[in-house]
């Protein structure tokens, strides 16, 4: 069955396919040392499932309960009203955050719409782009609540609606289960490093002191600007603090040109370390692309991709801290600090030991960093392609 969702269907105004807007807009919340969870615009993105949990804030349990209007249910849609509008995240089951200002939770009305389909509809690049052209605000994009019935849905039969729906889901949760698989082997990894490199009372016989530049190479990128494609040539992406920090590259990335040198063209698997402005580290599995200025290349003619990651990732705070204390409007380090950056190196036989641990690891994580990536990609090509009719939704099968 092939149609045009945009131009073949009835479009109805969001505000008709709602049974509640879990709206606590206003003043500022109380918040507190410890308790409930509150959530901010910054932890919805449309690359996750459901949002995710960064600098979050908490609060007491007396203004959890006397200080909102209401609290979003499973299922409901979280929407970004400021800052980014137009990001939403769907909210699990159990719930356990609440929101405050700058955004909002729909709840679908299941007698009008199939929720799972709408998470996907308000997801779609003509959706976003309805809500990117209402936005209003020079400095803070603002898309206000009242521009809600402006954004029109379009309505197919209810298979329709569940084929789209649960197949954006299905992909969405595969790739959003393979990062919590990551989360628990990384945390697994990091108490082994611990336990035998950063809590100890005494370094172990055989062993020895040395700093970062002992175990590995810091290659600084290229100023892509001096490399740009020329005339037909097919170009990489570029690979910056923007694409690093979001795990992807993406329409709006630069280009480069695959004439530079080979050292300097990145691919899954590397680590890479962001020495200017947002300070990271992390193993890139974004696909190949080409390294620019103020981002190291981390490798090792020596030791393995577990060993200088952990030991980089170790010293990122005291990185971050020297960085803040820098009289410049982008906080950096230098590579003098890299030498100051001490580690402790094993002997040969307890080396072996612990890579045979700890490189299988690191080869799983990365592995399932590079298929949540290539799920979130087929999700986002197959979506606008379904609801273009460019391919037969009765194909589609879970």
């Amino acid at each position: 069955m092939r149609f045009n969702l945009w131009e073949d269907c009835n479009r109805v105004p969001l505000t008709e396919l709602l049974s509640f807007i879990v709206d606590n807009r206003g003043k500022t919340v109380p918040t507190a040392p410890s308790g409930h969870k509150l959530i901010a615009t910054n932890c919805v993105t449309n690359n996750t499932l459901f949002p995710v949990y960064e600098k979050i804030r908490y609060l007491s349990e007396e203004t959890y309960q006397t200080w909102f209007r209401a609290h979003p249910i499973p299922g409901d849609i979280l929407f970004v009203n400021k800052g980014t509008p137009g990001r939403v995240c769907l909210v699990p089951d159990p719930v356990d955050f609440c929101i405050a200002q700058d955004m909002i939770a729909l709840r679908a009305d299941e007698s009008k719409i199939y929720p799972k389909y709408l998470f996907a509809v308000l997801r779609s690049r003509e959706i976003q782009q309805q809500i990117y052209n209402t936005n209003v605000g020079d400095v803070i994009p603002h898309f206000k609540k009242q521009f809600l019935n402006q954004l029109l849905i379009p309505i197919p039969e209810w298979s329709i609606q569940e084929s789209i729906g649960d197949l954006y889901y299905v992909l969405s949760l595969k790739a959003e289960r393979n990062k919590k698989v990551n989360d628990n082997l990384y945390a697994q990894a990091k108490a082994i490093f611990d336990n035998h490199f950063i809590n100890i009372d005494a370094i172990p016989a055989g062993w020895r002191k040395g700093n970062l530049l002992d175990i590995a190479n810091y290659l600084n990128g290229l100023a892509m600007q001096k490399f740009r494609p020329q005339g037909n040539e097919i170009g990489l992406p570029v690979l910056k603090i923007k694409e690093l920090r979001q795990g992807s590259c993406d329409d709006s990335s630069e280009l480069c040109s695959l004439r530079i040198k080979p050292e300097y063209i990145i691919h899954d698997g590397d680590v890479i370390f962001s020495w200017s402005g947002s300070l990271l580290v992390d193993i890139w599995c974004g696909g190949t692309c080409g390294l620019n200025q103020h981002l190291f290349r981390v490798t090792s003619d020596i030791y393995d991709k577990w060993f200088y990651y952990l030991w980089t990732a170790h010293h990122l705070a005291r990185f971050i801290a020297i960085a803040a204390d820098k009289a410049t409007t982008m906080g950096h380090i230098k590579r003098e600090e890299l030498a100051k950056a001490e580690v402790l190196i094993p002997c040969e036989e307890d080396y072996t030991s612990l890579t045979s641990i700890m490189q299988p690891i690191f080869e799983l994580i990365i592995s399932n960093r590079i298929e949540g990536r290539k799920l979130a990609v087929l999700r986002d090509e197959l979506l606008p392609k379904l609801m273009s009719g460019e391919i037969d939704v009765s194909a589609v099968q879970l």
